[in-house]
């Protein structure tokens, strides 16, 4: 027997149950916030001329820490694009992150018109979330080692 159309792959063929399913797109839907959370410069160092010895850590590690697990999530979600399908990674990164059904992104003032029907779309959002889910569990495999 042949292989299965993308478009007709369901969370079963993905291995991906109802609740993951839910876990990634709260996680893409978090993308926005993120990307606002990133912050850029050195902040402002106050200080009350008092010497401290608790070895807290300093402003510019806690940012610097922050500012990499924002980029990380955000790189793991476009990248998940990109892979799905290069050509209308724009429009899946779109759906995905602020949570609209293909009829709210067919036509898109800046991207223009999706080049796919909504069946093929959202057989390439699915494999989205199968490769994000794939990028999730490698990148928590390589924290551990």
């Amino acid at each position: 027997m042949g292989k299965k159309r993308l478009r007709d792959m369901t969370w079963d063929d993905y291995r991906i149950s109802k609740n993951r399913y839910r876990e990634l797109r709260a996680f893409c839907l978090q993308y926005d916030e993120k990307k606002s959370k990133v912050r850029y410069g050195i902040p402002a160092v106050q200080s009350d001329g008092i010497p401290s010895g608790n070895f807290k850590q300093s402003q510019v590690e806690k940012q610097a820490i922050e500012n990499s697990a924002f980029l990380r999530d955000i790189r793991m979600i476009e990248e998940a694009a990109i892979k799905a399908d290069p050509g209308v990674w724009k429009y899946i990164l779109r759906s995905v992150t602020q949570g609209l059904s293909y009829e709210y992104i067919e036509y898109d003032e800046e991207l223009g018109k999706i080049p796919m029907c909504s069946k093929d779309f959202y057989g390439t959002r699915k494999l989205f979330y199968s490769i994000l889910d794939k990028i999730q569990l490698d990148q928590k495999s390589t924290v551990k080692t």
